[in-house]
């Protein structure tokens, strides 16, 4: 069976199994922080063709149903390999740091 886009990397596997494991809000700060991330690596967001991408899809994947986080799925898909594994890095490290940071540590006693 051939692999899917983001299988073929580990640390784009890894990004992609975190957001999707997250809640609603989070997904989209964290699909908010791939798209800074591409921008500021000088990856070229061209919504045009993604919107019409977005048109003529059938809706059935779970990061579809949000134009922010398919956006950002989209363009991760879309740059060299080597900037994914780049950005998939960067915004891991974000979204541990997140999670920790939410963190409620028990009161003492």
């Amino acid at each position: 069976m051939e692999k899917r886009w983001y299988e073929i990397s580990p640390d784009v596997n890894l990004l992609i199994g975190n957001i999707e494991s997250s809640f609603g809000d989070d997904r989209i700060k964290f699909a908010g922080k791939i798209l800074l991330e591409l921008k500021k690596a000088g990856y070229a967001f061209d919504a045009h063709k993604f919107d019409a991408k977005l048109k003529e899809y059938s809706m059935k994947r779970w990061y579809d149903y949000n134009k922010t986080v398919f956006y950002a799925f989209e363009c991760l898909k879309d740059a060299d390999r080597s900037l994914q594994g780049y950005i998939a890095r960067n915004v891991h490290d974000y979204i541990m740091n997140f999670k920790q940071s939410k963190r409620v540590l028990p009161l003492a006693l």
